[in-house]
């Protein structure tokens, strides 16, 4: 089991991301819903001249359970 998180281009959690008791197989999958699908719309909600996030430049962090 994992818990994922998304992180944003500064290190922190994107709110409302941590993804908790994810089994091992389902892991891909859901990774890639984080940066795909949830990543585009944090990076352009904060898009800005002060902050210039790119959806490309977030990650995901898995920590085993």
């Amino acid at each position: 089991m994992q818990e994922l998180r998304l992180i944003d281009p500064y290190g922190y959690t994107v709110p409302g991301t941590v993804q908790s008791n994810v089994p091992d197989a389902n892991a891909g999958q859901v990774t890639d819903r984080l940066l795909h699908e949830v990543a585009p719309g944090h990076a352009a909600a904060w898009d800005s001249a002060q902050h210039r996030f790119d959806a490309r430049d977030y990650t995901v962090q898995p920590t085993r359970v």
